[in-house]
């Protein structure tokens, strides 16, 4: 989950409306989700694309080598990121490297990652506290890009194959994926569409239905967020028009009830799409980077060049994403570090000197998206070019790995009681926040008043001050 930053402003109105803001972010649908060197020349028209694509791969393997580093490893899918599969760190990174063609240890990745997803089938209801549907989605992305087949991956307890594809997505086994937020549609869609999965004639979340929920929650930006009280977000935004990407070309139309509006709108894919780039378009910094939560990230930008990537248009050249000559490219370098790694944020409290293991392999997406392009190679999330590993080669690697150490597991209750308590005191916290700022707010505001009130008395005149264009300046 990604950290949203508010800065601390010295203006008392907008004091409140951050904290007032940030309040309404706490409620339980939360959101999701480093200094590096400065912003390299460039490159946009000074380059062959190939050779950009090439400076691009090699940024990839930067980030690559760097999370290595940590395994201690020559292969990376070993050590703790091997034994954490089925958690986003190490899932993403096991889907990077197979996407980049990179062979390393996917068939004992896979062997692992089945035995979680076995774990979770044993106890749905405990399983339903620790994960989100979109957790699903993830891994079956993952077992795809690994060589894998989520369709039948490992066997629930009564020795029935797992399909997760029906599971997280056509017949949701966990209800509506939207219950955790827009991303939960997004991440379906994508799912289905990783390999143009058939879909069943008792489907209950068609792709239709998905599209739909989608685009029902486009905001008056164009832009969209976790829930419809939330502003436009960059990732989001991008990851909307990412999953939409496969039906730019479609002239159906959508007839939907907007969730923010409540008025019916109908529009195309491509309708959607205009003005959610609009959206992003002015997110994007001078210094070619993205922007959420008036904080430059590393994650935006990676989305940001995935969404241009998915609609067929190069990062390099749109002319709508170049700010004084900077692309999304040039943005993203400004968060390398000189070992290869990626910061998060260029606008934290603190100077990040770390690589940061989600801003890592959000970029390598990110470019890999970029890469394809150039290259005229199938999506990164169209996993039609997946290579595939047998059933055999899988047990083979899983037969040869040490078995994991057994620790002592919170319960999905108690993970659930501890998230709740947290959520109760972050709560408190930030109603406390809304109380001190509307006090500093009403006291600045009494006594600003008040110097008014004694300029009137002294002088004969309104009591009203004049702005630097001569115009009143009322509250």
């Amino acid at each position: 989950m990604k950290r949203k930053r508010w800065k601390r402003s010295r203006n008392p109105q907008k004091l409140l409306a951050a904290v007032v803001s940030a309040f309404l972010l706490l409620q339980p649908a939360m959101a999701v989700p480093a200094a590096g060197a400065g912003p390299e020349t460039s490159v946009a028209g000074a380059e062959t694309g190939e050779a950009v694509a090439g400076e691009l791969r090699q940024m990839q393997e930067d980030i690559i080598e760097w999370r290595r580093s940590l395994e201690d490893s020559s292969q990376l899918l070993s050590g703790e990121l091997l034994d954490k599969a089925g958690s986003a760190g190490s899932d993403w990174f096991a889907f990077d490297i197979s996407r980049m063609g990179i062979k390393d240890q996917q068939a004992a990745y896979l062997s692992r990652l089945e035995d979680v997803v076995e774990k979770i089938y044993q106890d749905m209801e405990d399983s339903q506290l620790r994960y989100r549907l979109s957790d699903l989605h993830r891994i079956a992305m993952t077992v795809e890009a690994c060589g894998g087949d989520p369709t039948a991956f490992g066997s629930d307890p009564e020795g029935n194959p797992i399909n997760l594809i029906r599971d997280s997505v056509w017949n949701s086994i966990w209800g509506d994926p939207g219950a955790q937020g827009i991303n939960g549609y997004i991440w379906a869609l994508l799912t289905v569409d990783s390999k143009g999965y058939e879909e069943p004639a008792d489907a209950e979340w068609t792709r239709e239905k998905l599209i739909t929920s989608i685009l029902s929650r486009q905001l008056a930006d164009g832009g969209f967020g976790l829930i419809k009280t939330d502003p436009s977000d960059v990732d989001l935004t991008s990851m909307a028009l990412t999953a939409l990407a496969p039906y730019r070309d479609s002239e159906q139309t959508y007839t939907v009830t907007n969730i923010v509006s409540e008025e019916q709108v109908t529009m195309t894919v491509a309708e959607m799409s205009e003005r959610a780039f609009a959206c992003l378009e002015k997110l994007q910094q001078a210094d070619g980077s993205m922007i959420t939560y008036e904080e430059r990230t590393s994650e935006s930008t990676s989305w940001a060049m995935m969404a241009l990537a998915s609609w067929g248009r190069d990062p390099e050249t749109d002319e709508q994403f170049i700010k004084n000559g900077q692309t999304l490219l040039d943005g993203l370098r400004a968060f390398r570090l000189e070992d290869g790694s990626i910061i998060h944020s260029l606008d934290g409290d603190q100077e990040e000197t770390e690589g940061n293991n989600m801003a890592g392999y959000q970029a390598v997406y990110g470019l890999e998206a970029v890469c394809r392009l150039k290259e005229g190679r199938p999506g990164v999330f169209d996993l039609s070019d997946a290579p595939e590993i047998s059933r055999e080669e899988i047990e083979k690697a899983g037969a040869e790995l040490p078995e994991l150490t057994e620790e002592e597991e919170k319960t999905g209750e108690q993970v659930k009681q501890e998230t709740g308590s947290r959520a109760v005191l972050v709560t408190a916290v930030a109603a406390s926040g809304i109380v001190l700022a509307v006090v500093i707010f009403l006291i600045l505001l009494l006594r600003d008043r008040n110097k008014k009130k004694q300029k009137a008395d002294s002088d004969g005149g309104t009591g009203r001050e004049e702005n630097a264009d001569g115009e009143d300046d009322e509250w």
